[in-house]
């Protein structure tokens, strides 16, 4: 890492666009353990219910406030499969995606054809938008901006897109997780795989880059941003202990754990 212009850690990293565009093109989200067609009715709602099993649907209303952004203008970076932006544009937004593969871009428009919503979708790379200048009321990016070579131009480039006053949510993945700091570092020991390559890892194998952040790293990402708010979520018994946790944590304790100690680290702010 180097010292960012305003005294934060900018992440380099020696992986390409190009190597990246050629991992999620072989490998769509999430499709390679999905027993359906790719792009089938049966695909979505299968995918649909393997993300709810981690970020509930009353949840995923709560981060994203769908209905606040009726008749606004959102951007999805990193859109997948089109998850959250249809639920924006069952409430009423102007939906736009990128996604860094003409296959994810394909996979929401066919999402969008299926439920009769209205979107624009794009192929294009998280440090590279193909937008003016305060073009959005809302930009959010789940779990993407941890694969790019250059999160602090992604960043930058949201920044730019957003309007003053706009909103944005972003999932990055958590360093201080008890995921990171226990169970990875356990599975090092019981398989030999170092933890920075099982971070790599965790969407699949081959991915050429993961990465993990701090409250205090992603604030230092984020500062040009006003109003930050952070909390974790996503913790399994498993994830803290391989093989035996599932049996020896409550669904109780995790919970209470989860926003403190959750792999995925969530933020909220506002472009002043």
């Amino acid at each position: 890492m180097t010292q960012g212009k305003r005294g934060g850690m900018v992440r380099r990293s020696s992986v390409t666009i190009e190597e990246v565009r050629d991992y999620w093109d072989k490998n769509p989200l999430c499709a390679s353990g999905i027993p359906h067609p790719i792009g089938s009715p049966e695909y979505f709602s299968f995918y649909d219910g393997l993300r709810e099993a981690n970020e509930t649907p009353e949840f995923s209303c709560g981060l994203h406030e769908y209905r606040k952004f009726a008749g606004k203008r959102v951007l999805d970076v990193g859109c997948g499969n089109g998850y959250v932006l249809e639920r924006y544009a069952r409430e009423g937004a102007e939906v736009f995606g990128v996604d860094i593969t003409e296959t994810a871009v394909d996979l929401c428009r066919k999402r969008f054809a299926l439920s009769g919503q209205k979107g624009d979708f794009r192929v294009a790379d998280a440090e590279s938008l193909p937008f003016g200048d305060g073009s959005f009321d809302c930009v959010c990016s789940m779990g993407v901006l941890h694969h790019t070579p250059r999160p602090d131009k992604a960043v930058a480039e949201i920044h730019r897109v957003l309007a003053a006053g706009g909103m944005l949510i972003v999932m990055f993945y958590h360093r201080n997780s008890l995921y990171h700091r226990v169970g990875m570092p356990l599975r090092w020991l019981l398989t030999g795989k170092p933890v920075r390559r099982q971070v790599d890892e965790v969407d699949g194998i081959g991915n050429p880059k993961g990465d993990v952040f701090s409250r205090k790293e992603l604030a230092e990402l984020l500062s040009r941003f006003s109003g930050l708010e952070f909390f974790s979520g996503l913790l399994t018994g498993e994830m803290i202990l391989p093989v035996i946790g599932k049996a020896l944590f409550p669904g109780s304790v995790l919970k209470r754990l989860e926003r403190r100690f959750g792999w995925f680290l969530y933020a909220k702010a506002v472009k002043p």
